[in-house]
């Protein structure tokens, strides 16, 4: 990262605010390392987990990586808070981001990632609370200082341990200790205002000295008069200082009962935010909302809440008369992986949106789903029911789908082509909301049914896809083809024959989408490539000569050389084809 220079600091500090003093909120709570005691320690969820449970000042821990990237890291020891091994500092980032950094903490924080300092920044301006930076690497004040000019938070941060060339930067800037006395548990009303008096702020500390739930002890600290409590249990602290998270739940809870439903759904939304708190009964009752949103609300508040909820839970909410809430549940369920006997009554629901929801859970479940339950709402009357059908079928029936899928999918496309053909016929009048949600229909089923067909294996399912990748035409259903031809980019260095074969189509399109299809292919596509670079079709040749240069391979350089010599009217192309190779290998 580009050093930022003094002389950009010295015009920064002449309007940055003093963070030094605490603010005016009294007293205020500062979390240690974020909510460690809570989440994983200086993850983002970690850090947002001390902004919602009441703290005003979090400190979070800083190192640089490997390639210069600022991350969130106390000790450096990838063992203790990851899946990982080594240093930070002697890590990529790209390595460190795949790493597991909650994991160790229980399954329940399983997925949590080791967080970027400026993605911390981002969501400490989004959640109004200062920072205490504690640099663990020394050097890195010029990065550091650039990201908080950047991200617009240079005065809401004081700095510790390494912070040296930071003050040299940034002559106003100031750590935790900067007119503040911090004191330890049993501090008196007579000390704290002796240090009143000697103009400073006074912090009694709660972390690291076996006082770290001694609520009584930060609560007669709060009474004695100190500016700030800093704490590893930011719920013992807001009960400390008089802010409990509690009340803010009760807020919250109350908010959800009635009123708007957006202002009703945000609320279930921020109260799935708080770890820890016993509110997954709250969340069912909300799910059984007659409100379509209050209940969605809910039904994501279940899902994500950790640990999961159990299926129970759900239970009620399948029967309800409601018909939002049992399509909630569905979903949910689909999410959490639940058992597919959970979901199979529901197959016979005559609500579509509840029948819908129901068949695209079940595609992502396991259990036993025959196939005489999917395969007559594969071709229900309802459009919008067949596209999930396809998936659920695709995933527990494949043998059937391979050949069921395909077929109905041409009938899908069939009808949504006379839809289009009738609507220019008719001089493509304004369309009424009912003929927009037919068209859209069959839109959404050919969506489904194409990523139906690419869940399936195998040579029959390479040539479906095939079949459709390389239609030609331009009409309604030309969106089919370009995605099963993405479908196929994985796929098609089995047997490249057909897409070369395709580069020689009378269709433009057709041609496009096989030319760069066998350009994200890899090297199993040459071979057959190569062949083609002699082809007497000078569309598939050109195209051929474009697809190896594209992929830099150096095996046809001689071919294409020998080319060169007997075709003059591709001259350039090869020409250009050789450059692009050899800079894509300059060692040759």
């Amino acid at each position: 990262m580009r050093r930022v220079s003094t002389v950009l600091f010295t015009v920064i500090t002449a309007t940055a605010v003093q963070a030094g003093a605490l603010q005016p909120m009294h007293p205020e709570l500062l979390c240690h390392r974020t909510a460690n005691e809570d989440v994983p320690e200086n993850t983002l969820e970690s850090l947002e987990q001390a902004a919602l449970l009441g703290c005003n000042v979090v400190e979070i821990d800083l190192r640089r990586t490997l390639d210069g990237k600022i991350v969130l890291n106390h000790d450096g020891v990838l063992e203790r808070l990851t899946d990982g091994e080594g240093d930070p500092e002697k890590t990529y980032y790209d390595d460190l981001r795949l790493l597991d950094a909650g994991g160790w903490m229980g399954e329940r924080f399983s997925g949590m990632r080791i967080a970027l300092f400026e993605d911390a920044l981002r969501l400490a301006r989004q959640r109004d609370i200062r920072l205490i930076l504690d640099i663990k690497t020394k050097g890195i004040g010029g990065d550091v200082l650039e990201l908080l000019q950047r991200e617009g938070m240079l005065e809401r941060v004081q700095f510790n341990g390494e912070w040296e060339d930071v003050k040299k930067l940034h002559p106003s800037a100031t750590n935790a200790s900067d007119g503040t006395v911090w004191v330890q548990p049993g501090v008196t009303g007579e000390q704290v205002k002796t240090y009143h008096d000697q103009g400073k702020a006074v912090v009694a500390n709660f972390s690291a000295n076996e006082h770290e739930m001694d609520l009584a002890s930060m609560k007669s600290a709060v009474s004695a008069g100190v500016d700030g409590i800093n704490v590893d249990y930011p719920r013992l602290g807001a009960d400390a200082v008089g802010r409990p998270v509690e009340s803010r739940l009760s807020a919250l809870a109350m908010k959800a009962n009635a009123g708007e439903s957006s202002t009703r759904s945000e609320a279930i939304l921020e109260l799935s935010r708080y770890r820890g708190f016993p509110l997954q009964d709250e969340f069912a009752r909300w799910l059984l909302d007659p409100d379509d949103h209050v209940s969605r609300a809910a039904a994501l508040a279940l899902v994500t809440a950790r640990p999961h909820a159990p299926i129970s839970v759900f239970t009620e909410a399948l029967r309800s008369e409601h018909a939002d809430a049992r399509a909630n549940a569905a979903w949910a369920l689909g999410i959490l992986g639940a058992p597919a006997n959970n979901l199979l009554p529901l197959l016979k629901d005559k609500d579509p949106q509840v029948l819908r929801q129901a068949l695209l859970a079940i595609s992502r479940v396991q259990g036993d789903v025959e196939a005489e339950a999917l395969l007559p709402i594969l071709s229900d009357g309802d459009v919008t029911v067949r596209g999930e059908a396809a998936l659920a079928l695709a995933r527990h029936q494949p043998d059937v789908a391979l050949k069921a899928i395909p077929k109905q999918l041409r009938l899908e496309m069939i009808a949504a082509v006379r839809l289009g053909d009738d609507y220019v016929r008719r001089g493509k009048p304004k369309l009424t909301q009912a003929e927009t949600d037919e068209i859209m229909g069959y839109f959404r089923c050919q969506m489904k049914m194409v990523q139906a067909m690419s869940m399936l294996k195998g040579a029959r399912a390479m040539e479906a896809l095939e079949e459709l990748a390389f239609r030609p035409g331009e009409d309604s259903a030309e969106f089919d083809s370009i995605v099963a031809a993405f479908q196929l980019w994985d796929r098609i260095g089995l047997n490249a024959l057909p897409a070369v074969q395709a580069l020689g189509s009378n269709d433009v399109q057709v041609q496009n989408r096989a030319e760069w299809m066998l350009v994200q292919g890899g090297p199993n596509v040459l071979p057959d490539v190569r062949k083609a670079l002699r082809n007497e079709n000078k569309d598939l040749r050109n195209r051929a000569i474009r697809i190896v240069a594209w992929q830099g391979d150096t095996e046809s350089l001689a071919t294409l050389r020998d080319v060169r010599k007997t075709d003059s009217a591709d001259a350039r192309l090869i020409d250009w084809a050789i450059d692009k190779i050899q800079s894509l290998h300059p060692v040759l």
